[in-house]
């Protein structure tokens, strides 16, 4: 037995005997036509069938997408372009605006129609007030009677004493009868202010027995014959006849009540 180089026994294959072929054979198999081999040919771009060909999609979801890429792309260029110019702008704001405006604020003109203006409006502010407290005014000195009265004549305003019912007070009164339905009123008002003051009317309530109004009446300055203005500190006495018609009611009081009409 023969050995390999490595002392392993050789492996021995079978020997295959070839049959005698007859030389008839070997003429008709050389005569037998050989079929035609043929090669693949490479694809080309136009045979790609027609499932793959690109369609062009008009539909308004394919549109709406599209013109949003676009607005985006448009967008991000437009970002890039502000990024590029927020460091000149920024230097720009920060001396240049700033020194431009107080150069305008330091100008001799700005200053001087700010001046006017400020005057124009101080002035229109005192005149409001004077028409506002005229009243008031011509009461505390007497000197600025003829400039108010002056500034009223294009208003068409009016100047008369001032009304302050608070520093009015009736200080004493009686209500007796006379004859018939007549009854006689005395009072006397007094002033508490340091100004002449509007003199004011009087409404006079009659009551019954149980306290319930039964008559009323307002007699105003000129029914009681009384002056326009009340003196500063001063007072003021009247006696004045009123006529009473009650229906059958019986008077058991009365009441005096101050006011501006």
């Amino acid at each position: 037995m023969a050995l390999t180089p490595m002392g392993y026994p050789a492996l021995e294959l079978p020997t295959k005997t070839a049959l005698p072929v007859e030389d008839s054979e070997l003429e008709e198999r050389a005569e037998e036509p050989v079929p035609p081999v043929g090669f693949a040919q490479p694809v080309t771009p136009e045979s790609e069938p027609e499932a793959l060909a690109l369609v062009e999609d008009h539909s308004p979801a394919a549109v709406l997408q599209a013109s949003t890429r676009k607005r985006s792309s448009v967008r991000k260029a437009s970002d890039a372009v502000d990024e590029d110019d927020d460091p000149e702008a920024g230097q720009e704001v920060s001396f240049v605006v700033a020194a431009r405006r107080k150069a305008f604020w330091r100008r001799p003109m700005v200053r001087t129609v700010l001046g006017v203006l400020l005057l124009m409006s101080v002035a229109g502010l005192a005149l409001q007030v004077a028409v506002q407290e005229r009243d008031r005014l011509a009461a505390m000195d007497a000197r600025a009677r003829p400039w108010l009265m002056a500034l009223c004549a294009p208003l068409h305003c009016e100047i008369a004493p001032p009304r302050q019912i608070a520093d009015v007070v009736i200080d004493s009164s009686s209500f007796n009868k006379a004859r018939g339905d007549s009854y006689q009123l005395a009072l006397t008002m007094k002033s508490k202010a340091s100004i002449p003051l509007a003199m004011p009317a009087v409404e006079l309530t009659l009551t019954d027995a149980q306290d319930q109004p039964v008559l009323r009446r307002v007699l105003l300055p000129t029914d009681m014959g009384a002056p326009m203005e009340l003196s500063a500190g001063g007072e003021w006495s009247a006696s004045v006849s009123v006529i009473v018609t009650t229906g059958g009611a019986r008077v058991a009081g009365y009441r005096l009540l101050a006011f501006y009409p």
